[in-house]
This record gives structure tokens, C-alpha cells and sequence, in this order.
């Protein structure tokens, strides 16, 4: 081999290597931004899923007017008073008693 066939041979090769590379990068970035919201769809399936007390999973929770607990939307208790609906859990009930609100 001459000095001139030696050199474009080398040559031939940086540049099979700075292509490949350059294929490598792109391929990871749209890997990358394919999907930036999958993180958020998982995350939010996950709070759906969540469940009450007794074990069940809950199809959705609400929370206390008062404590701002959530709980199952079975467990609160609706008054009515003073221009407002509140729904309150059970630890919560004697505070809307005492404040004579209505029972829904």
C-alpha cells in the first residue's frame, strides 16, 4: 500500500465513525422526546387507583370541608348553611352540629 491509499483508507474509516456516531445521538433523542408527558399518564393512573380503607380500589375521593382529608364520597355527611354545601367525614360531624347547619 501507498501513502496515498493508506490515508483515504484511514479517512474512509473517521468519517464511517463520526456518521455512526452522529446516527447514535439522534436515535437517543427522539427515543428521549418521544413521549414527554408518559411520566404524567403513569403517575396520574396511579392516583386513580388508589385505595380506601377497606382495601377496595376507589373509582374517586373528595375531601372533608373542614379537615380537607380525603375519603371515600360514601363516608361524608352534606349539610346545608349559610350560602354554602359542605361535605364533612365522621370526625368532622359534631363541628357542622354545633354550627346548627342542616343535614341534606
Amino acid at each position: 500500500m501507498t501513502f496515498d491509499k493508506m490515508t483515504s483508507l484511514s479517512l474512509c474509516i473517521v468519517v464511517l465513525i463520526v456518521i455512526t456516531g452522529i446516527i447514535l445521538v439522534v436515535i437517543r433523542r427522539q427515543r428521549k422526546n418521544q413521549n414527554p408527558f408518559a411520566a404524567h399518564a403513569k403517575n396520574s393512573s396511579r392516583k386513580q387507583k388508589q385505595t380506601d380503607s377497606s382495601g377496595k380500589p376507589s373509582s374517586q375521593q373528595q375531601s372533608c370541608s373542614y379537615c380537607k382529608r380525603k375519603v371515600n364520597p360514601k363516608e361524608l355527611a352534606f349539610y346545608s348553611g349559610h350560602e354554602k354545601v359542605v361535605g364533612v367525614c365522621k370526625t368532622c360531624r359534631p363541628i357542622a352540629e354545633r354550627q346548627s347547619l342542616l343535614r341534606l
